[in-house]
């Protein structure tokens, strides 16, 4: 059974995971979507996932989670007028393209009519690396680096495109746990869950 774990951002993580084969064959890609603007750049990763997929296609997509809120974090500024600097609050506005960019690559996946379903990073997280866990200064990334290197999974050659392909691989082999999945997915998503194996049409 083919899986793909999807960890999607203006760099996304991919993983294409195959059930039957040795970690060690699992092919992991980091995306960049290209464009000028949010929708260019989330309709450029849906047509590339959607010709790859032509061409080898998954049985599950499983999709980390977009937050449902927009989170705020400090940012120390200098005040124009004063010259001295003082902490906002602000927002990442890549945060707030993600919604629409996992919309276009589920629009993809319905269209080409395979089943897929999302899965938070609170829940791929215990599953992938066990309860409990936690990473040295909390960085997720590299622990997901470091445990696709145990696993012997060529990874990018770019630091920055294994720590965002690594996470992929956690969210392909926790698919089993995505807990939102479109109604017209459920059969399918249950089948494959009893180990019925290929059922995208």
């Amino acid at each position: 059974m083919l899986v793909l774990g999807l960890d999607i951002a203006s760099s996304t993580g991919a993983c294409w995971m195959d059930t039957d084969a040795k970690p060690s064959a699992w092919r992991c890609l980091a995306l960049e979507s290209e464009g000028e603007f949010a929708e260019e750049k989330s309709t450029d990763l849906a047509l590339f996932l959607y010709e790859e997929s032509q061409r080898k296609r998954p049985d599950f997509v499983a999709i980390e989670q977009p937050r449902r809120d927009v989170a705020t974090y400090p940012k120390e500024v200098v005040d124009r007028q004063t010259g001295q600097k003082r902490t906002i609050q602000t927002v990442n506005a890549d945060q707030m393209q993600l919604p629409g960019m996992v919309a276009a690559v589920a629009a993809v996946f319905d269209v080409l009519g395979v089943p897929w379903g999302l899965v938070s990073s609170r829940t791929w997280r215990p599953s992938y690396f066990g309860r409990g866990y936690k990473p040295p200064h909390d960085d997720w990334k590299q622990a997901a680096v470091d445990y696709a290197r145990l696993q012997n999974i060529l990874l990018p050659s770019t630091k920055k495109a294994q720590r965002d392909a690594a996470e992929a691989i956690g969210i392909a082999s926790a698919w089993m746990k995505c807990t939102q999945i479109p109604a017209r997915h459920h059969k399918a998503f249950m089948e494959l869950r009893a180990g019925y194996g290929r059922v995208a049409a």
